[in-house]
C-alpha cells in the first residue's frame, strides 16, 4: 500500500525515506554504496517516526513489544490524542523519546480513567488502540515506579519543560493559586499539616498552579510542603519558572509587604491583588466612602472607584449592589437569630458589603480589573475539575521523587483535560429543534467520555488493517462532530 501524500509532505532529514510499519510509519537513513560499478541505496536504520503529521526524532529506540489483542479501545484516545498530540512533541523536545512516549500515555490515561491507578496502566494501554500508535512502552507498576523516581531525580528536564511553557505564556494575563490534596505518607518530606489540617483531619501538600485567562489551561505547576503557605510559595514560583513578564491575578492570601515590594523589583511584572477590608490602605485612602460610579460594560450593577496612590500603585474599588444586599441580610438574619445584632457595629460595617478592593501596579481601566479577578474562579473550577473528575486528590507514591514526577505527570493531565474540555466548548451539535448549541451543554465531560469509549478498532484474520466498529447513531454523529 502506497505511504498516504500528507504523510511524505511531512519534512524530515535528508537522504531519509518513509517506511510503513503497521500503523506506523518509520523514517529511515539511507546513503548509497558503490557496487560493481553501480550505485546501491543502502538503509542505515531507523533515525525518527512520522507522528500525528509531524517528524518525530528518535534519539533512544523503544522495546519493542508484540502485542496480539486485536479488539482495542478508541474513541475517548483518540479525541486526547488528536487534541494534545502538540504536548508530546514539547515533552520530545526535552526528555528522551521513549521518556517522552511514558510520560504522555501515562498522563493521557490518567486524563480518560479518573479510577487508574500505576498497577492498570499496562493493561489500560494495551487494550488502546494506543498501543499501535505508540508501540513498545513498559508501563508495568514496577517499571512506572523506576521511571516515577528517575524522572523526580532528573528535575531539570520537568524544570525545563515548565519553564519553556512559562516562556510561551509570556506577557499574558495568568492567575496563581494553590490547592491542597492529602499526603500522608510517612516517606516524603511534602507531607505537613496545613493551615485545613483540623477540618481535613489529614496531612496535605501544596500545589501551586498558574492559569492562562485565555486558553483556560495551566501554565506552570510546582509542589510544596502542606504548611507552606501561598504568601511564602509566590516569589519562589515567580522566581523558579523566570516568570518577569506578566499581569499576575492574585488572592488575599498572596499579599504581603515583601511580596508587593519583590513584584515591584521585576520591572515587567504587574499585579492584581485583593485587600483585605480591615487594610490600613483603604481606611487611610477612605476609597470605601467614594465607591459611586457605575461601572459600564458588564451585565450586573456595579459601583467602582479608582484612585492614583503612588507612580506605580492604584488602588480599584469596587461595590456589586446585588452581593451588597444579599450579606446585609445575612448578617442581619445570622446576629438576629443568636441575639448579637448591634446597630452601632452594622453601621461601621454597611460600607464594606458587596465591597472589593484590589491594589495594583498598572493603570488600568476598572473593567479590565474587575473581569480579570471574575475569571479567578476558573482556576477554582480547574481545581474541581482535577479532584472529582480526575480524581487526583490523593497522593499515592512515598519518595519525594515519586512525588515530584507523579504531580509533574498530574499537571499534564490536566493541561490535556483543559483542552478537550475547551474543544467540547467550541464544537456544536444541532438539536431536535434545529438549534445549534456546544458539546458541553448537551453532555457533561464524564458523559461524553462514555459515549465515545464505546468505539473500537477491530482487525480480522492475519490482517494489520484496523477498522473502527460501527456504533450507535449518536455515539457516531458525536464522534463525526469531534473528528474522530
Amino acid at each position: 500500500m502506497p505511504i498516504p501524500q500528507d504523510i511524505l509532505a511531512v519534512e524530515r532529514p535528508k537522504n531519509t525515506r518513509v517506511k510503513k510499519f503497521g500503523e506506523r510509519y518509520l523514517v529511515i537513513k539511507r546513503t548509497c554504496k558503490r557496487i560493481n560499478g553501480k550505485n546501491i541505496p543502502v538503509e542505515l536504520g531507523t533515525i525518527g517516526e512520522i507522528i500525528n503529521n509531524q517528524y518525530v526524532e528518535l534519539r533512544k529506540e523503544p522495546r519493542k513489544k508484540k502485542t496480539d489483542i486485536d479488539i482495542k479501545d478508541y474513541g475517548v484516545h483518540a479525541l486526547f490524542n488528536n487534541t494534545c498530540s502538540q504536548l508530546f512533541i514539547d515533552l520530545n523536545n526535552v526528555f528522551d523519546t521513549d521518556i517522552a512516549k511514558r510520560i504522555y500515555i501515562i498522563a493521557l490515561l490518567r486524563a480518560i480513567d479518573n479510577d487508574i491507578r500505576n498497577r492498570d496502566i499496562s493493561l489500560s494501554y494495551e487494550t488502546s488502540f494506543l498501543s499501535e500508535l505508540f508501540p513498545g512502552l513498559a508501563l508495568s507498576e514496577n517499571t512506572i515506579s523506576k521511571l516515577l523516581n528517575k524522572i523526580g531525580m532528573e528535575y531539570r528536564y520537568i524544570h525545563r519543560f515548565i519553564t519553556n511553557r512559562a516562556n510561551f505564556f509570556e506577557d499574558k494575563t495568568q492567575i496563581i493559586d494553590g490547592t491542597l490534596i492529602d499526603n500522608n505518607s510517612t516517606e516524603n518530606s511534602f507531607s505537613e499539616f496545613s493551615r485545613k489540617a483540623k477540618t481535613k483531619g489529614s496531612k496535605d501538600l501544596t500545589l501551586v498552579y498558574s492559569f492562562d485567562i485565555e486558553t483556560k489551561e495551566p501554565i506552570a505547576m510546582k509542589t510544596y510542603s502542606g504548611n507552606m503557605l501561598d504568601s511564602t510559595s509566590i516569589t519562589d514560583f515567580l522566581s523558579s519558572f523566570e516568570i518577569k513578564k506578566a499581569l499576575l491575578v492574585l488572592d488575599k492570601g498572596f499579599y504581603t509587604k515583601d511580596n508587593i515590594k519583590d513584584f515591584n523589583s521585576i520591572e515587567e511584572l504587574s499585579y492584581i491583588v485583593p485587600l483585605k477590608n480591615s487594610s490600613k490602605i483603604i481606611k487611610d485612602s477612605n476609597i470605601l466612602g467614594s465607591i459611586n460610579k457605575h461601572l459600564k460594560g458588564y451585565e450586573e450593577m456595579i459601583l467602582y472607584d479608582k484612585i492614583k496612590l503612588e507612580e506605580n500603585k492604584f488602588l480599584y474599588g469596587f461595590k456589586n449592589l446585588k452581593d451588597e444586599y444579599e450579606q446585609k441580610i445575612s448578617y442581619i438574619a445570622f446576629n438576629d437569630k443568636n441575639d448579637k445584632f448591634d446597630g452601632e457595629k452594622y453601621n461601621e460595617k454597611n460600607n464594606t458589603f458587596g465591597v472589593i478592593v484590589f491594589e495594583s501596579n498598572k493603570d488600568l481601566s476598572p473593567l479590565e480589573v474587575y473581569l480579570a479577578y471574575l475569571k479567578r474562579w476558573e482556576i477554582e473550577m480547574m481545581f474541581k475539575m482535577m479532584k472529582e473528575v480526575l480524581d487526583l486528590d490523593t497522593v499515592n507514591v512515598h519518595s519525594d521523587y515519586s512525588v515530584i514526577a507523579t504531580e509533574f505527570i498530574n499537571y499534564i493531565s490536566v493541561i490535556m483535560a483543559q483542552r478537550v474540555k475547551q474543544i467540547l466548548r467550541n464544537k456544536k451539535i444541532t438539536t431536535k429543534n434545529k438549534k445549534d448549541i456546544p458539546l458541553s451543554e448537551a453532555f457533561s465531560f464524564k458523559q461524553t467520555m462514555r459515549y465515545l469509549s464505546k468505539l473500537k478498532k477491530v482487525r480480522f484474520g492475519d490482517s494489520d488493517k484496523w477498522v473502527t466498529i460501527k456504533s450507535l447513531k449518536y455515539i457516531n454523529e458525536l464522534a463525526n462532530i469531534l473528528g474522530i
